[in-house]
């Protein structure tokens, strides 16, 4: 809680009253999404740009840096259209669809993502009126789990204590029990149990890779509404598996930190094999050494990565087994492959990850030690684990995940590239020291 000056009705100040953290960060996101500040009204007005009084602080920014861009020097991406799943989330928030952009540039666009999540948290914070202490659990975790609220964060993104790190939106928290209620001893008792029981080298010819255009990333760094647009599907508790398909193929970004690719990374949602098989996605780095490809299947976030006796579950043999298939088929057709279908230095050699299941770091561990040797070159991680990927890819450009290093290593047959020693390698290590400077680098 914090202390504030209340301004009576005559405009002075009066009584200190006390204000919920909650609210205090939802009355000042508030002003973000709302109107330009007035700060930037004062810039404009001296620049003579035109902003309307309802245009969000966020778009507003990107249009007075748009109107200054030769002089500052500031390089903006064009974009043909508002993007349909924009107006998806408009609809969802009950406010009216963005149908043209001002200045028609990519960066306008995320910058209108940012104001809708921004009121979708807003939204979520006044419903959910958290507070440091509440016991509180989340559709997108294991069954029967439940957490205490350690922070709230400036962009409105809720911490909880214990490990394994567990942080989520405020729209897709729901109380258990308040602080000072009169479960609230007995839901606390029973967070620590619910916790426990959750818890190759070829050419580098570029052209060779010319018929791959159109599914070259742009930028391989996420942005901040794809990462966003992940956690959303991960904390509601979705239970299928299209709708992920569906945000990997809409944000490939989101997959390109499981390669090394330097100078170009490409993300290939749904490529046939033939006319027999069809992995979820092919996702190639191209670096110095070569064409590193990685084949990628998914499966929904509801399924475990082991049964209870520690082996593989029967979705995550299955999803191997399709990786295997199509191995199969490579062994038989990997000219064709490579020529006809354009990918060049895809073999049997390329490793396989499946994506699968909520975080179980031990879990994940031990299903690397279930596979056989055939499939020693097939990774089990969950979309917690990807997700880790790329938020530590949207804060650092050149963040590369430890499984993309061994397997660009293991393909050249040396050390050509490690993680710095002094570096955290995974998301977790990265929150731990330094948890709020993290995330505060989202914008929302």
């Amino acid at each position: 809680m914090r202390t504030h000056d209340m301004l009576n009705s005559d405009g002075q100040a009066g009584s200190l009253t006390t204000f919920p953290r909650w609210q205090l960060v939802a009355d000042r996101l508030d002003t973000l999404v709302t109107g330009p500040s007035a700060e930037q009204l004062v810039v404009a007005k001296s620049l003579g740009v035109p902003l309307s009084g309802s245009l969000p602080a966020p778009v507003a920014a990107v249009v007075i840096r748009h109107h200054l861009s030769a002089e500052l020097r500031i390089g903006f991406r064009a974009v043909d259209d508002v993007p349909e799943v924009l107006g998806d989330i408009e609809d969802e928030l009950g406010v009216t669809r963005t149908e043209s952009l001002i200045t028609g540039t990519h960066e306008e666009v995320t910058a209108w993502f940012e104001s809708r999540y921004i009121l979708k948290t807003i939204r979520g914070l006044r419903a959910l009126r958290p507070q440091v202490g509440d016991v509180v659990s989340s559709a997108g975790w294991k069954a029967g789990e439940r957490r205490v609220i350690s922070t709230i964060q400036d962009s409105g993104r809720i911490f909880m204590k214990l490990k394994p790190v567990r942080s989520a939106w405020p729209n897709n928290l729901e109380t258990v029990e308040r602080v000072g209620s009169p479960g609230y001893a007995a839901a606390v008792k029973s967070v620590g149990e619910s916790v426990l029981n959750a818890t190759v080298s070829a050419s580098t010819n570029l052209d060779n890779f010319a018929p791959l255009a159109k599914y070259e990333l742009k930028s391989h760094v996420p942005a901040p509404e794809a990462i966003r647009a992940l956690e959303e599907l991960l904390e509601s508790g979705e239970k299928r598996e299209e709708p992920l398909q569906k945000v990997l193929t809409q944000y490939p970004e989101l997959l390109a930190s499981t390669v090394v690719g330097g100078w170009k990374t490409f993300v290939i949602p749904k490529p046939r094999l033939g006319s027999e098989y069809v992995p979820d996605f092919l996702v190639l780095g191209i670096n110095s050494v070569g064409p590193q490809w990685v084949t990628i299947e998914i499966e929904g976030a509801r399924h475990k990565i082991l049964t209870n006796k520690g082996k593989l579950a029967q979705q995550t043999r299955h999803a191997i087994e399709q990786v295997e298939d199509w191995r199969e088929w490579l062994t038989r057709n990997v000219s064709y492959a490579q020529m006809e279908q354009g990918y060049h230095g895809l073999t049997t050699r390329a490793p396989g990850l499946v994506i699968i299941g909520r975080d179980d770091p031990a879990a994940e561990r031990q299903a690397s030690r279930a596979r056989s040797e055939e499939a020693a070159r097939i990774a089990v991680h969950s979309w917690d684990w990807l997700l880790r990927g790329a938020r530590n890819l949207s804060g650092h450009a050149l963040y590369k995940t430890k499984f993309a290093v061994d397997n660009l290593n293991e393909q050249v047959g040396k050390q050509v590239v490690s993680l710095p020693v002094s570096s955290a390698s995974t998301f977790d290590e990265l929150f731990a020291e330094d948890e709020d400077e993290e995330f505060n680098r989202l914008p929302w």
